[in-house]
């Protein structure tokens, strides 16, 4: 990332990178349900039928920090883990995350 970025302006990339995550995740229509978290690791829950799925989001390179907070975090078995790395284009790379 930048270093030249203020802290301010990345915060608000990082709640616009979760409100696109989000809505990716919600279309189309009855996909999942994503809950936005207040979590120190991840920021969004999304939820189907048969899986609970818990997402970090990043900005520009997903880190090895990144990987093991994730990582290392206690879930129950039907949770899976994925970082999301919003990309300055605006797309995400996807990476899921085994125990």
């Amino acid at each position: 990332m930048k270093e030249d970025m203020s802290e301010e302006a990345v915060k608000k990339r990082i709640k616009r990178a979760i409100e696109a995550a989000t809505k990716c995740l919600k279309y189309p229509p009855g996909r999942c349900e994503v809950i936005q978290l207040s979590n120190y690791v991840f920021h969004i829950e999304a939820i189907r039928k048969k899986e609970i799925c818990k997402i970090r989001i990043v900005l520009d390179e997903i880190t090895k920090r990144d990987e093991d907070l994730v990582r290392n975090f206690e879930l129950p078995e039907n949770c899976t883990r994925e970082i999301w790395c919003r990309k300055i284009n605006g797309s995400f790379e996807v990476k899921e995350i085994r125990k």
